[in-house]
């Protein structure tokens, strides 16, 4: 289940960074190496709208911020029923868990969910389902420019090719992003 999520968000990285060369400027993002043993990836809406999925080994950890959604108002009980195995997950001060509109932690390959559903933003139970249509149904209106449909799906099933890569972006720096296909998981 972790796998195949996080190869999932992997792709929306790796798409993202192909089509936007600029990372502030980029939806999703995903690094391999958070640390050791963990990896994190995230959203980030340029509208206050952001997650963080954590993972470290069988845990995930979940943790979305919805400004329209609003902020769930028993956070900090949430914290305190995270198994202690998430204590890294949540002490983690890139995650600021000083407010958030919903908090998950995945027990025994079962999302066990806190907060308040999510309407307003793209957030995992959405992404879940997502495939290479839905991402670019998505970023063509994001992006505000045309992307090639055969080309995401060859990054879905494939992974990173150079070819595809300039089939999506004829004009991103190909050495720049192979910089970023490691920290992403992908090998160039």
């Amino acid at each position: 289940m972790i796998e195949n999520l996080t190869n999932k968000i992997k792709c929306l990285a790796l798409l993202d960074a192909i089509v936007e060369p600029e990372w502030e400027y980029r939806y999703f993002s995903y690094d391999s190496n958070w640390s050791d043993i963990e990896e994190m990836g995230s959203m980030r809406d340029g509208c206050g709208g952001t997650w963080f999925l954590w993972t470290s080994g069988d845990l995930a950890g979940y943790k979305c911020v919805s400004p329209e959604d609003g902020l769930m108002k028993d956070l900090e009980e949430a914290k305190l029923k995270a198994p202690e195995a998430y204590e890294p997950f949540i002490t983690e001060p890139a995650f600021s868990m000083d407010h958030a509109t919903s908090i998950w932690y995945l027990e025994d390959c079962k999302w066990t969910k806190y907060g308040k559903k999510v309407e307003w933003i793209i957030d995992l139970e959405t992404i879940s389902s997502w495939g290479a249509g839905e991402y670019v149904s998505w970023a063509t209106d994001y992006y505000e420019h045309e992307i090639d449909l055969a080309a995401a799906e060859e990054v879905f099933s494939k992974g990173f090719s150079e070819k595809t890569a300039k089939r999506l972006n004829k004009e991103r720096d190909i050495s720049e992003l192979k910089k970023e296909i490691s920290e992403i998981g992908f090998n160039s």
